[in-house]
């Protein structure tokens, strides 16, 4: 006879996506406040109120055999984490040291290496 944890884990039903909570992942991907797949990961208990969701891929896939959304699709998935993983970084708090205003002339011998002093 089956335990309760394996009859949970047969549950389907009970990990099927709201409209909500569909229109929500939608909003996380479109939205331009995460850099990298882990964030969007770590938004999305709080933002579908999914508690079963660990991962914003799998979610998605879900939403979109559910209500095919075309921006759950895995394709434009794929297409909009790429896009955000290329665009350049925010800038971070330190400051970045500030390039000499000559540079110091390579020797000839060096092959494009500088000399330790």
């Amino acid at each position: 006879m089956p335990d309760f944890d394996s009859i949970k884990r047969r549950d389907w039903t009970r990990t099927y996506p709201t409209r909500e909570q569909a229109l929500a992942l939608v909003a996380m991907i479109k939205s331009d406040d995460w850099e990298t797949s882990s964030e969007l990961d770590r938004q999305l208990k709080a933002v579908t109120g999914m508690e079963w969701a660990e991962d914003f891929g799998v979610v998605a896939e879900r939403c979109f055999e559910v209500f095919g959304s075309p921006e759950l699709e895995a394709g434009n998935r794929a297409r909009r984490l790429a896009e955000v993983s290329m665009r350049p970084r925010k800038a971070s708090s330190t400051t970045a040291a500030a390039p000499a205003d000559t540079p110091s002339p390579t020797p000839q011998d060096a092959y494009g290496f500088t000399r330790r002093a």
